[in-house]
């Protein structure tokens, strides 16, 4: 079963918005969501090296080999390069660290999304000239990672299901048979109950954005579960959680793809049941709807404003161009056009954000 897993900047922007309605505790464990792995470095400075066990299934000699007479293309060795830099200046004798190795599995994701079928290859390369020392204990504690995580995804409705304790319990048997005594190096085993189930969900999130083999329903289903399933702050109310849940389900990676599929009418009569299912009453549905047609004719205007002011760009002297933008603007927003143009000054374009359906559809 073949997925590609990242957490995008969406997720990340989801994840904060959980944040907003759960109760802390000042010893809250706080996981790693950027592309580039970042860990501050401890007071005593004593990291330990992972001795991650070597799965029969894998060869590093045999993978190492290849991936070093791999041919990369021009902007996959610019690609490289600066990554290199990237990560010796951001991780540097951080390295040797087994809990920095392991947060580099989401930027391998980042790496495997971006180029296909060379990312693997483009992920090994950047490790070997990153850390030639340690490249050994990185690949194998990356195929490690991938065990895990593949046994994590099959096993997330099981999880999300089980009270605190259970939940836990079944984690660190699978984590320390993947990992054995590196288990506790890469995930603290004093993490509070309540803090595992949050990671729960932030992972949860993240192996959802990039599948493609769930049903819509299904995933709705988890999103919903799991996120019902925190402990949150007694103040919150159901509205919340409900926002909560919709904000999340609909900045899903897979499901806004999904979106892009369906015709106009499809995707109202989806996203109309999905609200249902998410909690919404029958008149929350009726104008959730009536909004949505209003900004997706927004969107509409504005995408033909765009194509427009790109031709208008190409046509015109620059001499001319900001009377005739201004002309533009004006024809396509009316009153609004000031304010757009203030947008446009600032060097921010609101319709070259993406489109969201179901958020700012």
């Amino acid at each position: 079963m073949k997925k590609k897993i990242v957490i995008s900047s969406l997720i990340i922007s989801v994840t904060v918005l959980i944040s907003l309605y759960i109760e802390t505790t000042k010893n809250e464990e706080i996981l790693p969501l950027s592309s580039t792995p970042s860990v501050e470095k401890d007071s005593n400075d004593d990291f330990q090296i992972s001795t991650v066990n070597q799965n029969n299934n894998f060869n590093y000699d045999r993978v190492n080999s290849k991936d070093k007479t791999t041919k990369f293309s021009v902007e996959e060795v610019k690609y490289i390069n600066y990554q290199v830099e990237n990560l010796k200046s951001s991780l540097g004798s951080l390295i040797k660290n087994v809990k920095v190795q392991s947060e580099l599995w989401d930027f391998k994701q980042e790496v495997i999304n971006k180029f296909n079928i060379n990312g693997n290859a483009i992920f090994n390369r950047i490790v070997s000239l990153s850390f030639p020392m340690y490249e050994k204990y990185i690949f194998n504690l990356m195929n490690s990672m991938d065990i895990y995580n593949k046994w994590f995804f099959e096993n997330l409705s099981l999880l999300n299901n089980l009270n605190e304790i259970e939940s836990q319990k079944l984690l660190w048997q699978e984590r320390y048979k993947v990992f054995k005594e590196d288990a506790e190096l890469i995930w603290d085993p004093n993490t509070t109950a309540l803090n595992t189930k949050k990671s729960l969900v932030v992972k949860t999130i993240s192996l959802l954005d990039k599948s493609t083999d769930i049903e819509f329903e299904d995933r709705l289903f988890i999103i919903k579960n799991s996120i019902e399933n925190l402990e949150l702050s007694n103040q919150e109310s159901s509205t919340q959680r409900i926002t909560i849940i919709e904000q999340v389900f609909f900045n899903l990676e897979s499901v806004q793809k999904e979106m892009q599929t369906l015709t106009a009418q499809e995707r109202v009569e989806k996203i109309a049941n999905a609200r249902r299912d998410i909690g919404f009453t029958e008149d929350q549905v009726v104008l959730a709807a009536e909004q949505d047609a209003e900004k997706s004719a927004r969107w509409d205007i504005g995408m033909k404003y765009m194509k427009e002011r790109e031709q208008l760009l190409r046509d015109v002297s620059k001499a001319d161009q900001q009377h005739k933008l201004k002309t533009l603007r004006t024809n396509f927003f009316g009153g609004s056009a000031e304010t757009y143009e203030k947008e446009e000054k600032r060097g921010f374009y609101r319709f070259e954000r993406q489109r969201i359906y179901g958020v700012n559809s």
